[in-house]
């Protein structure tokens, strides 16, 4: 019998993939195939090991930026971003990044982002039932909040949503297409680091730019990709998993119904929808620099190791009955969907605010809010490196 393949061919849903479960029960590390005629590598499925790869410096990101690791896509291997570096540079630019991107900072601009959700929902309710709550809410929320907190002007909104959904797409877009869209937001981004210097302003654009540790700042380059990092980042894993919470609630009926008897819940609930619901089909591949022993398994130097993070998630070692999705869940919040360790996602608390402010006010607003369709009725969008709806149709 061969190693698995992976991808694994799982269709565009919220389902686990049923072969990585099976890899899971088997073992915390997997020896496996990149495509059918690719590489062989590791695949990581296990807690203890996923937090071992997250934090040991013998598993380099830096060293798995070759044309010869396998790439979730186009856009991921910019050597300048935060997430494809390993220390010094990581330690530095995060440093640097990390006092722009402050959890006050974030609690301080809580009030706008209720502001933007009060308007959607305000929309959402003059459009009437039944509405898309992908498109008139979950979709522009997002993109609204991290343009505003990245100080871009209202009217380029919409040009920097298309930007982003392109730059998280795997086959729905040509390369070349991918390729124009990043070209287009750098061009943008430039001009916006320009107008910030020159006319300084509270937002975290301007918070970067002026960035300062010990006389380090970072350099025009790094300021460029990390922001496109952070929109894209920011706006699409929001859209989709405010969604996807959604449609994993309604599948859950008694799960949704406790959660709308009692909206204290929520926080705890956002935490299990990370948990539960596998939102991205991308990984960041490293390469061993040396001989490592993972999860009772010899890594040897140069192996690839990858690593999705919502695999570690369903570890029964880690958390209790797992495969059950439970909004009073105790430990959910030990998920490893924001990753762990040193490349812990900067923006964690912003999209933690942001689904809990999101999620609260929906069921306040709509507290007989349903899916209004079968669930085999919903669409999803092909080629995305996230799982993403086509629309969500919703009653209340």
């Amino acid at each position: 019998m061969g190693l698995p393949v992976i991808p694994f061919g799982t269709p565009q849903s919220l389902d686990t993939d049923p072969a990585a479960l099976d890899l899971l029960a088997r073992g915390p590390v997997a020896r496996v195939r990149f495509g059918a005629d690719g590489p062989e590598g590791w695949l990581v499925l296990g807690y203890q090991a996923a937090r071992q790869v997250m934090t040991d410096p013998r598993f380099s990101r830096e060293a798995a930026m070759t044309a010869a690791t396998p790439k979730s896509s186009t856009a991921s291997d910019a050597p300048d971003v935060l997430s494809n570096q390993d220390a010094p540079n990581h330690t530095r630019v995060r440093r640097l990044m990390a006092k722009a991107f402050t959890p006050r900072r974030v609690d301080a601009f809580a009030p706008t982002v209720q502001r933007i959700i009060d308007q959607l929902l305000d929309d959402v309710e003059a459009h009437g039932a039944p509405a898309d709550l992908l498109g008139l809410f979950a979709a522009p929320l997002p993109i609204k909040v991290i343009c505003e907190l990245m100080g871009v002007p209202d009217m380029d909104v919409t040009r920097m949503r298309d930007w982003a959904e392109k730059l998280m797409a795997v086959y729905l877009y040509s390369p070349e297409q991918i390729l124009a869209a990043q070209d287009d937001l750098q061009a943008y981004l430039n001009e916006l680091i320009e107008h910030k210097r020159a006319n300084l302003a509270e937002d975290v654009t301007t918070a970067l730019v002026q960035a300062r540790d010990e006389g380090d700042r970072l350099s025009h380059a790094e300021l460029v990709i990390n922001l496109q990092s952070l929109l894209v980042a920011g706006h699409e894993t929001t859209v989709n998993q405010l969604a996807n919470g959604i449609v994993t609630l309604s599948r859950h009926p008694e799960q949704f119904d406790k959660l709308k008897a009692d909206l204290d819940l929520v926080p705890g609930a956002v935490h299990e929808i990370m948990r539960y619901v596998k939102f991205s089909n991308a990984d960041l591949p490293r390469t061993a620099v040396e001989d490592v022993e993972l999860g009772g398994q010899l890594i040897r130097a140069g192996d690839t190791v990858t690593l999705p993070p919502h695999m570690p998630n369903r570890d029964p070692e880690a958390f209790e009955n797992p495969n059950v999705f439970d909004v009073t869940r105790a430990n959910a919040d030990d998920h490893l969907s924001f990753t762990y360790g040193p490349h812990y996602c900067l923006g964690a608390h912003l999209a933690n605010t942001e689904l809990r402010l999101a999620l609260r006010s929906v069921l306040a607003r709509f507290p007989k809010l349903q899916v209004a369709v079968p669930d085999d009725q919903l669409v999803w969008k092909d080629g995305m490196i996230v799982r993403a709806l086509r629309e969500l149709p919703v009653s209340w």
